[in-house]
């Protein structure tokens, strides 16, 4: 049975790849970050909190294609500022160029394992600690900003680095449990490189095998 390799045919495979598996993938996604919501919010830390929401979009983003990762990074951080009472959507402002770019360097440069979620989330948190400490505190000039900084700040940030190994295993099994292909549970970028270099259909310059 023939297969045809042309444009409508690979543009009608590459939204049917969206199977049941992608929409379950993506569901736990969803209620683990719900889980970790009802953990900040449900009053089981008194004074600083654990930001879950952080090593979750830095591990989602280093499994999943840019665009959804940059979304779900910014859902990140709405549901971040919720939880903490922060200004709306100011999480989303770092937190989603930081899950873009995890994205990214998955893509071209390093590998989705431990040790690169660490040293992601690791930035990450620096860049919005000093963010929330300098557009919250540091501009207007608050009297106790140093004892918020050691007191609230820091814990919090650093207990989502301390969280993140375990957040990021917890991803890694629902992304290999729950993959499209055998070779995406590797990495999610190579499935669709392979389409360039299929042969079209009539291509007779293949090497002819010696009995």
């Amino acid at each position: 049975m023939r297969e045809s390799y042309g444009f409508g045919t690979r543009k009608f495979n590459r939204y049917r790849n969206i199977d049941k598996r992608t929409l379950s993938r993506w569901a736990f996604y969803f209620l683990m970050l719900l889980f970790f919501y009802m953990l900040m919010t449900g009053g089981f830390f008194s004074r600083w909190q654990p930001l879950f929401m952080i090593p979750l979009a830095i591990a989602v983003s280093m499994f999943e294609r840019e665009i959804g990762s940059a979304l779900f990074g910014a859902f990140c951080g709405l549901m971040l500022d919720t939880a903490c009472g922060n200004l709306f959507g100011m999480s989303s402002v770092w937190l989603m160029p930081c899950a873009l770019a995890a994205s990214l360097l998955v893509m071209n440069l390093i590998r989705p394992n431990l040790v690169n979620h660490l040293w992601l989330v690791t930035v990450t948190c620096i860049i919005m600690a000093f963010m929330e400490f300098f557009f919250k505190y540091l501009i207007w000039d608050e009297p106790n900003s140093g004892i918020v900084l050691v007191i609230y700040i820091i814990p919090s940030y650093l207990s989502a680095i301390i969280l993140s190994p375990a957040v990021f295993l917890l991803t890694r099994v629902i992304f290999v449990r729950l993959s499209e292909k055998e070779n995406e549970a590797v990495t999610p970028y190579m499935a669709p490189v392979s389409d360039k270099y299929k042969p079209k259909t009539g291509d007779t310059n293949e090497p002819s095998q010696s009995s």
